[in-house]
């Protein structure tokens, strides 16, 4: 008996492992370090295939619209790699920021790798406050605030227009160039209607900024009687 068992652990031992392919990501995180917001990132990750079987990668999927992924080929060979250009658009973000991408693949024991694209965005116009909250209005009152523009960017700007999602919201400018380091101070005016609970909407400057032509600043007040 203790011949046919030491017989099967031999032969189990000597058979070969169940061939398959292995997925392996070189450096998969990428810390672009500081940018300018609006500049887009694009770095290449390097796949590898440290199995005995082909690489399949059967799906990406950004965590953000913002990050792009393309890949160099769906199939990596035993032994070759692949690489993964990923793409991000700083437009939209300010600070320091992770995004990630994952890849899905035909790996039977690590299924999913993960990308990760991380820095921080250095913001060209920043506006103080990033929203308007007016708190307690009374029906037909008026309210007048104050925005703030900063260029903290290397080239200056003029407000072009300033429009409005609501009638009630009103906001004017001066209109002259502001110059890196300089700021500009924007005129709110509110005026509460006398129907409604609440008020909400958003004022959209508009700038000649070629990196930041937009900027949308939410304004919201309750209205009490």
């Amino acid at each position: 008996m203790k011949q046919v068992l030491l017989g099967c652990f031999l032969l189990l031992a000597a058979a070969p492992a169940l061939a398959a392919p292995m997925i392996a990501v070189e450096m998969p995180l990428h810390d672009f370090g500081t940018v300018t917001q609006g500049e887009k990132v694009d770095h290449l990750f390097t796949v590898k295939n440290r199995g005995d079987k082909p690489l399949t990668i059967n799906q990406i999927r950004s965590s953000c619209g913002c990050t792009a992924a393309t890949l160099s080929t769906k199939t990596i060979l035993p032994g070759s790699s692949g690489e993964v250009r990923v793409t991000f658009d700083s437009s939209n973000f300010t600070d320091q920021v992770t995004k990630t991408v994952q890849l899905d693949s035909n790996d039977p024991r690590n299924p999913s790798a993960v990308l990760t694209m991380q820095g921080k965005i250095l913001e060209i116009i920043a506006v103080a406050p990033h929203n308007l909250n007016l708190g307690s209005l009374k029906r037909g009152s008026r309210k007048e605030v104050l925005l703030t523009l900063e260029n903290r960017g290397n080239r200056p700007f003029t407000v072009t227009s300033i429009t409005s999602s609501h009638a009630s919201i009103v906001g004017t400018v001066k209109g002259r160039r502001v110059k890196p380091g300089q700021r500009e101070e924007i005129a709110v005016t509110v005026t509460v209607p006398h129907e409604g609970r609440f008020l909400s909407g958003y004022l959209t400057i508009q700038t000649d900024h070629p990196q930041k032509k937009e900027i949308a600043v939410p304004v919201y007040a309750s209205i009490i009687p």
